[in-house]
């Protein structure tokens, strides 16, 4: 078993799109009973194709543990029939400049010791939940709702960031220091790829939106009981 990571790229995001969910659901159903499978996630890239780093056209790559020659075998006739899938192109990571024997160890390299390890068993379930999302929904939620008589609480796909941090046994304080870590880190990607000027107009964005709802809180205070609630 070897690390790898195969990459796919198409004339359009909505071919992304559609490989994403029409292709994939299927396709980790097969992965996941195969031989030449032993654990492995995705990355779509679509979403950033309308920024200066952003692909052109759409991009998902599939990284994987196992034997890359037993994908190809089974897969890539699926892949060249795709209607939209411009190219696909196999990497392995044992013929890289580093020469990783793994998908693990490629993990540790870029993440630590403990991160990499970590990283390598969440990413799994990521793709997982990923792919239940594109079963359970014909169209894709907005990251955040719209409050609205019909959502006052703006249910969108950040809902289950929320769910999974309850269900996984954390707490308030969890959670807020969860979205904190979160907001740091997007900042620095947004500096690392679209520049430092890029980075602190979105910080000073979230910053004044921060301020600003120190005055809605004292107002939904003021409106609702406080101290009484229980099981959250």
């Amino acid at each position: 078993m070897s690390g790898a990571d195969i990459e796919f790229r198409f004339e359009s995001t909505d071919d992304e799109e559609r490989f994403v969910r029409e292709y994939l659901p299927d396709a980790w159903t097969r992965f996941e009973t195969a031989d030449y499978w032993e654990t492995g996630w995705f990355w779509r890239y679509g979403g950033f194709a309308e920024y200066d780093s952003g692909p052109d056209g759409g991009l998902v790559r599939l990284v994987l543990e196992g034997d890359p020659d037993g994908i190809v075998d089974a897969e890539s006739p699926r892949w060249d029939a795709f209607e939209g899938l411009d190219s696909w192109e196999l990497r392995r990571y044992e013929e890289t400049d580093e020469g990783y024997d793994s998908l693990l160890a490629q993990q540790r390299d870029a993440k630590g010791r403990v991160g990499g390890e970590r990283e390598y068993l969440l990413k799994p379930l990521a793709a997982r939940f990923v792919l239940d999302y594109y079963r359970t929904f014909e169209e894709s939620l907005p990251a955040v709702g719209e409050a609205a008589d019909e959502n006052p609480a703006g249910v969108g796909f950040w809902a289950h960031l929320h769910f999974a941090m309850i269900q996984a046994g954390y707490d308030w304080y969890d959670e807020t220091e969860a979205c904190l870590k979160g907001l740091r880190n997007r900042l620095k990607s947004l500096a690392s790829y679209r520049g430092g000027d890029a980075a602190r107009r979105e910080y000073e964005r979230l910053r004044e939106d921060w301020q600003a709802y120190g005055d809605e809180l004292e107002t939904w205070i003021a409106e609702h009981p406080t101290g009484e609630a229980s099981e959250p």
